[in-house]
C-alpha cells in the first residue's frame, strides 16, 4: 500500500456523500486526482487502492464519476464489465492505465468505460476528460454554430498522391475560400507535407500527441509553420529510432485545441497509423480516400472503406482515383467501381509535368500549375467537400430553375 493515505476500511455512510470517489495506486497520479477532483467536485474522495477496491466500496456508495486505477489489472475487460454492471446508469467511470493500445481503449468503452487516459496522467488531460462527462445535450431549438471542418485524407496505397491531394487543397481553402487552415501531416517519420512547401517541419506535433496537456494557444502557434497568414502546416520530421508513446484522447485535444485558430483542418493521415487511426476518422467532418485504378489499390480501397464505416459510419466519403491514365493502371474505372461496391466520386488525371514543378519549387501545385486538368479537379472535390456561400447558392438556383420547366412539361403533357 502506498503511504500517501490512510488503509484503514472506508467509513459507509462517508463513502455515500462523495459524489466523485477516486482509487488510485501511484503518488503522481494521486497527486494530479487529488487537484483536478477537487476543482470539478464538491465532496471528492482520493483513496490508495485499484479497480479491487473500488468494487469492495461502490456497494455502498453511488457517486456521479468513479476514477479507477487499472495499472495492476490482469483482465481490463473483466474488471470494467465488473465495475459497470456495480453502479447505476448515471455514474461515469473514467480507467487510468499504463497499456497505451487503441483497441483495450475501444474494448473498455464497449463495457461501458466512459473514458481511458494513459498514465502519466496530466491535470489537463484528466481535466478534458470530467469536462466531456458532463457536456450539456444540444438544445435542437437553439442554432448552434458552424463547427470547425476536419477534412482527413487517406491513401490506399503509398505513392497514390493523397499528400499531394491535401496540400492542394489546403492551400485551396486557405487562399482561394480565404479561410483560416491548418493542414496536419500525421505520418510522423516519413511525412512530405512541409517538404512539399518548404517549410521547416518542428517537434511540436509529437510533443502534442505525447503530451496533450501541454495544448494551448500559445503551444500551438509555436508548433506549426507558417506558409502564409491563412496556411498554417503541423508537421514533423521524427528519427526512425523513435518509439512514440501516444495519449489516446491527444487526437481530439489536438483537433479542438486547432479549431480556435481555423475554420479547416485538413488532416493527410497515413494508412499505417493504427495507434490513433479510428479516432482520427471518428473526429472527421469528411473523409477522402485516395487511390488509383491499379489491383493492389483496390483490395486497400476495400478494406479502408470498412474501417472508415466502423470508426466513422455517419461521416460523408469520396473516393478520388487519382493517376488516372497512368501506364500502370491496371482495370478500367468501370470494372474497379463494380468491384469496390461504390462510385468513384472524382477522378484525377495524371499530370507529371505540374507534379514536377511543384516538388521542384516547394510549393502547391495549384500555383504553378494553374491551367493543369489535374489542379481543376482537385478544385471540384475541394469544392464539393467545403462548399462556398456562392456553391451553395448557384445549387439552390439550379433546384429552383428546375421547376417552371417541370411544369411546362406537365401542361404540354395535359393538352395533348
Amino acid at each position: 500500500m502506498n503511504a500517501f493515505v490512510s488503509t484503514a476500511a472506508p467509513d459507509v455512510d462517508a463513502t455515500k456523500d462523495h459524489d466523485c470517489l477516486a482509487f488510485i495506486s501511484d503518488n503522481q497520479t494521486y497527486d494530479v486526482v487529488t487537484v483536478v477532483a477537487g476543482q470539478y467536485f464538491e465532496r471528492p474522495a482520493v483513496r490508495d487502492g485499484s479497480t479491487r477496491e473500488a468494487l469492495e466500496q461502490l456497494a455502498h456508495a453511488a457517486p456521479r464519476v468513479v476514477i479507477v486505477d487499472f495499472s495492476d489489472a490482469g483482465e481490463p475487460l473483466t474488471d470494467a464489465l465488473t465495475l459497470t454492471s456495480a453502479v447505476s446508469e448515471t455514474t461515469h467511470i473514467v480507467a487510468l492505465g499504463t497499456v497505451n493500445d487503441i483497441n483495450l481503449y475501444r474494448e473498455l468503452q464497449e463495457a461501458g468505460i466512459s473514458d481511458y487516459l494513459v498514465k502519466p496522467v496530466s491535470e489537463k488531460a484528466l481535466a478534458v476528460a470530467l469536462e466531456n462527462l458532463h457536456r450539456p445535450e444540444p438544445d435542437p431549438d437553439h442554432a448552434k454554430p458552424e463547427r470547425t471542418q476536419r477534412i482527413v485524407v487517406i491513401g490506399a496505397r503509398g505513392g497514390v498522391g493523397a499528400s499531394m491531394l491535401s496540400v492542394s487543397m489546403a492551400w485551396m481553402l486557405a487562399e482561394e475560400q480565404q479561410r483560416r487552415t491548418t493542414l496536419v501531416d500525421l505520418d510522423l517519420e516519413f511525412g512530405t507535407v512541409a517538404l512539399s512547401l518548404d517549410l521547416e517541419p518542428t517537434h511540436g506535433l509529437r510533443e502534442a500527441l505525447e503530451n496533450p496537456s501541454r495544448l494551448d494557444s500559445l503551444f500551438i502557434s509555436s508548433a506549426v509553420a507558417k506558409f502564409n497568414d491563412r496556411l498554417a502546416v503541423l508537421a514533423t520530421e521524427e528519427t526512425m529510432a523513435s518509439d512514440g508513446g501516444f495519449n489516446p484522447s491527444a487526437v481530439e485535444i489536438l483537433f479542438d485545441s486547432l479549431a480556435r485558430s481555423s475554420d479547416c483542418i485538413v488532416v493527410d493521415l497515413p494508412r499505417a497509423a493504427v495507434g490513433f487511426r479510428a479516432r482520427v476518422l471518428k473526429a472527421a467532418t469528411q473523409v477522402i480516400l485516395v487511390t488509383d485504378l491499379t489491383l493492389a489499390a483496390l483490395r486497400d480501397s476495400i478494406r479502408l472503406l470498412s474501417v472508415i464505416k466502423d470508426a466513422a459510419h455517419d461521416v460523408p466519403v469520396f473516393v478520388v482515383a487519382n493517376r488516372s491514365g497512368h501506364k500502370d493502371e491496371a482495370m478500367s474505372r468501370s470494372d474497379f467501381q463494380r468491384t469496390l461496391g461504390r462510385k468513384i466520386d472524382f477522378v484525377v488525371p495524371e499530370d507529371r509535368k505540374a507534379i514536377k514543378m511543384a516538388a521542384d519549387t516547394g510549393k502547391p501545385m495549384p500555383t504553378v500549375a494553374k491551367s493543369s486538368k489535374a489542379v481543376a479537379v482537385i478544385r471540384d472535390v475541394t469544392r464539393k467537400v467545403s462548399p462556398t456561400k456562392d456553391t451553395k447558392k448557384k445549387a439552390a438556383k439550379s433546384n429552383m430553375n428546375w421547376r417552371p420547366f417541370a411544369r411546362k412539361a406537365k401542361d404540354k403533357a395535359k393538352q395533348k
